[in-house]
């Protein structure tokens, strides 16, 4: 059977197509196509007419893929911007006009476990104590877990998207923005935070800052998901490259190898929350992941209509390019 999701997020679409095969699951496509939904939210409560425009123009252009690879399942689910959003249930309706299904929208709990659903079903992570830092465009999550059970999430509104409104206005960034911004979303996350622990578990990182750091520091001219999945970075590294986005503008910063260019004006404030939150858990090092959410649907999609196994990525990555950016 073959099976599509569609994850709406903040600032972009993301979606992945699958095909059960007696060997496990293998994707057959993945792509990301950045929509910006959230933008101006955190000032209007409301997606804006031009973001809804791009998004529904991101979700025709990728059902029609799925049309054509012959997709028989479908699920797709919203989060940040769309729950937060006063105008949701029109977006929302639009949306499955768009794509011929209803789109759920997860709570930032849901959200959360949905998150650690996808890394796990990593066979590299599964029945492993990891603590999962997950950063989008309007929230971002924190979920403990131990031996492969989930035992603590958490999300709250600290996506890049919504950082950037908030706290920078104008670049380049001076280098001492960039660590009051560090110390701020430490701040805010130390009480939410504060019956957690990292103890002897392995941090593990998803999303697009993430990853994107990951190809910064390797220098990536594209994304490769198999030269980023399971990489690590130290927090001496992190704060080394957060450092090294300082002092630039944003022309220079969507000229660094590794870095999409539209997600320039996004890679410090996400970065702050990775520095923030490996400082204030002492983790010193960051570990990462290319799944997330998206795994998280298409594997309980496939045990909701049949008994799926691993899954298993393609030896070359279709859309390497755009994937998970």
């Amino acid at each position: 059977m073959r099976y599509a999701v569609f994850d709406l997020g903040s600032n972009s679409i993301k979606c992945v197509m699958a095909e059960t095969r007696a060997r496990g699951v293998r994707i057959l496509h993945e792509e990301s196509i950045s929509t910006r939904l959230a933008e101006h939210l955190i000032d209007t409560c409301e997606l804006r007419p031009e973001a809804i425009t791009r998004t529904l123009d991101a979700l025709r252009q990728l059902r029609a893929k799925a049309g054509e690879l012959g997709m028989e399942h479908f699920r797709a689910v919203a989060t940040s911007a769309v729950r937060d959003s006063r105008n949701r249930r029109e977006f929302l309706r639009a949306a499955r006009e768009v794509l011929g299904f209803p789109v759920r929208l997860l709570s930032g709990t849901e959200e959360a476990e949905t998150i650690f659903a996808g890394v796990t079903a990593d066979p590299h992570w599964r029945g492993k104590d990891i603590f999962i830092l997950d950063i989008g465009g309007g929230s971002a999550e924190w979920v403990q877990g131990g031996l492969g059970a989930m035992e603590k999430r958490i999300s709250l509104p600290l996506g890049a998207v919504r950082l950037r409104e908030r706290f920078l206005h104008e670049y380049p960034v001076a280098p001492d923005t960039a660590a009051l911004l560090v110390e701020t979303i430490r701040g805010q996350i130390a009480h939410p935070l504060s019956h957690y622990s990292l103890g002897s578990r392995r941090l593990v990182g998803t999303g697009g800052t993430i990853t994107c750091l990951v190809a910064i520091h390797k220098e990536l001219d594209e994304f490769d998901p198999q030269k980023i999945d399971h990489s690590s970075l130290t927090i001496d590294q992190v704060r080394a490259l957060l450092h090294s986005f300082t002092g630039r503008r944003l022309d220079q910063l969507r000229a660094v190898p590794g870095l999409p260019a539209k997600r320039a004006d996004l890679i410090i404030p996400g970065t702050s929350v990775v520095l923030a939150t490996m400082e204030l858990l002492g983790a010193r090092r960051l570990h990462v992941s290319v799944r997330g959410l998206r795994y998280g649907v298409l594997t309980a999609a496939i045990s909701e209509t049949e008994s799926g196994s691993a899954i298993v990525p393609p030896r070359r990555h279709p859309t390497k390019a755009r994937f998970a950016l």
